[in-house]
């Protein structure tokens, strides 16, 4: 239950506080004054959208405080826990907006998020708002209305989760098959490129080694007279290496004769000996192997050429060929595992389809029970607003070309149709409802969805549009006993409706110097029935519009109304 509102430098009202009481509460006033400034207040403790255009003009930020008695057990307890918010029994939001448009909320006194007020608000206030009857007047919002008043919030969600992983492989296989028709149109060229690299019969490191191969057959007589010069030096001609080492080993001799010591020096020439004679034995080893063949060097070039050909396509060595290789036939292999998949896909999408199907059935068959309960008692709560012989109906759609009914809210198309006199056929509320019939039917649904719902606290601003009256008389009534269950703050311009309240409030306008403020409070029971008169008689109030305040008064304390037809 809303307690109390604290309102400062928003729009018009500077400083506005307010406290409401349980049951119905009833606030009035001159057009313009201010009343659904107030509702603006509210939404925006509730998480409705702000803007730096509402601060109060010369103002720097405007800021909103209300203060709710939760009831034992309250449905909200869940999010506060999770959120860390402590709460016994009262709940205190408090909302600032800046110039630079930042928000500030508090819930508690714990700084939070507009998000989080938008989780509260449906467990905490409802608002029906003075236009709100037009959205009757769009059949998409009838499904929605019916899922409520049914508490079928379960097994739409359950649907809708169905649909959603429906849809999503449904979009997935299109694109699956998309790439595959791309594919299919490269596929010749993927066979020609893998046909050319297959062809070529690539060696790891190939054009490496053919490179070397290349570099020694280009020097092959260069290189055969180094190494045939080398073993001459060492070995074959007069006074060689080799040779004149015996001259080194007489003049050791000489040494160790002397100096014995240096034994050492001759294990170091046998070495070295060793050493040379292998040399030697190496190098004619690799002149033999040298050959000059101008055929195998062709050939070498030859296919040296072809690699570099290759290398342009499909990578600078044949290291990088081989593994482009590999990825290609990865790639054209990939056809048929892409087949494989669509049909493992299109099998889950078929399951899904069915599921979804029985879910949708389930919940069909659910919303046509609820829907003849809801006719019945939209019909029950009209004759007690002034419409004894309408009839209301919540038609299904049962047409299905081309599976339009197959959507996020099921399989189900519903359009609320209404007959308001006798002898009329049923039609949509679009076609034969007026304004003050479409009120009725809102304020008839509202009473309804309000025993479904979780709100404690229902806000109505001027939803007596186009009545008036008997029927505003009746629609008063109607609010009374709502607010039996719920406490219900209404703003009206008919005292047909007010009378009706417990608690009257009135909202003024007043102009100060070049600045505008509105204020509002509790009227007395004497003021009240001048408020009554004011609303009755507009500007000159006669003393027949004051007798019939009271009669309205007393009629409303005593609960009467017009008696029905």
């Amino acid at each position: 239950m809303l307690t109390s509102l604290a309102i400062h430098n928003y729009a018009i009202i500077r400083d506005l506080e307010i406290s409401f009481h349980q049951g119905f509460n009833v606030l009035s006033g001159e057009t313009g004054a201010g009343k659904s400034i107030l509702v603006g207040a509210v939404n925006l403790i509730l998480g409705a959208r702000a803007s730096s255009e509402m601060i109060r003009t010369g103002a720097a930020e405007a800021g909103v405080e209300a203060v709710m008695q939760l009831p034992p057990g309250y449905l909200c307890a869940r999010h506060l826990e999770e959120w860390g918010i402590e709460s016994d029994s009262e709940l205190v939001i408090r909302r600032s907006i800046t110039r630079s448009g930042r928000n500030r909320v508090f819930i508690n006194d714990q700084a939070s998020s507009v998000q989080q007020l938008q989780q509260l608000s449906p467990l905490l206030i409802s608002i029906c708002g003075q236009h709100e009857h037009q959205f009757l007047l769009d059949p998409e919002t009838h499904l929605s209305l019916l899922d409520a008043f049914a508490n079928l919030e379960a097994d739409c969600s359950a649907v809708r989760s169905l649909f959603e992983s429906w849809r999503d492989n449904r979009e997935m296989l299109a694109r699956m098959k998309r790439d595959r028709q791309q594919w299919e149109s490269r596929m010749d060229f993927l066979k020609f490129q893998v046909q050319e690299l297959e062809s070529a019969r690539l060696l790891p490191n190939e054009d490496t080694e053919l490179q070397r191969e290349r570099d020694l057959l280009k020097n092959a007589a260069a290189l055969s007279h180094a190494s045939q010069k080398a073993v001459n030096t060492l070995y074959s001609e007069k006074g060689a290496v080799l040779e004149r080492l015996s001259e080194v080993e007489r003049d050791l001799d000489s040494i160790l004769g002397v100096d014995p010591s240096q034994s050492g020096l001759v294990e170091y020439l046998r070495q070295a000996r060793i050493n040379l004679e292998e040399m030697v034995h190496a190098l004619r080893l690799y002149a033999e192997r040298i050959v000059f063949d101008p055929s195998r060097l062709a050939a070498v070039e030859e296919r040296l050429a072809l690699l570099a050909k290759l290398g342009k396509k499909y990578g600078s060595s044949a290291n990088e060929m081989l593994q482009k290789l590999v990825e290609l036939r990865k790639m054209a292999g990939a056809g048929e595992e892409s087949s494989l998949r669509e049909e493992e896909l299109e099998r889950k999408i078929d399951s899904l389809r069915a599921s979804y199907l029985d879910t949708a059935g389930v919940l069909s068959r659910k919303r046509r029970e609820a829907a003849e309960t809801l006719s019945s008692e939209v019909s029950s709560h009209l004759a007690d607003l002034d419409m004894p012989r309408a009839r209301f109906c919540a038609r299904f759609s049962d047409e299905t070309p081309h599976e339009p009914l197959f959507s996020p809210s099921g399989i189900d198309r519903v359009e609320f149709l209404l007959s308001a006199n006798p002898g009329e056929d049923l039609k949509p509320l679009t076609r034969v409802a007026s304004g003050g019939e479409l009120s009725r039917v809102l304020l008839a649904l509202k009473g309804l969805l309000s025993r479904k719902g979780e709100a404690e606290t229902l806000i109505f601003d001027e939803v007596d549009a186009g009545i008036g009256g008997r029927a505003a008389e009746l629609v008063g009534i109607q609010l009374n006993k709502l607010s039996l269950r719920h406490q219900v703050i209404c703003i009206t311009h008919l005292p047909q409706i007010a009378c009706y309240g417990e608690w009257h409030y009135v909202v003024k306008k007043q102009a100060e110097g070049n600045q505008t403020h509105s204020s509002i409070r509790m009227l007395t029971e004497a003021e009240r029935s001048e408020e009554l008169a004011r609303m009755l008689g507009g500007v000159s109030i006669s003393p027949k519009a004051r007798e019939h305040a009271k009669e309205l008064l007393q009629r409303g304390r005593k609960g009467e109304g017009a008696n029905p037809a």
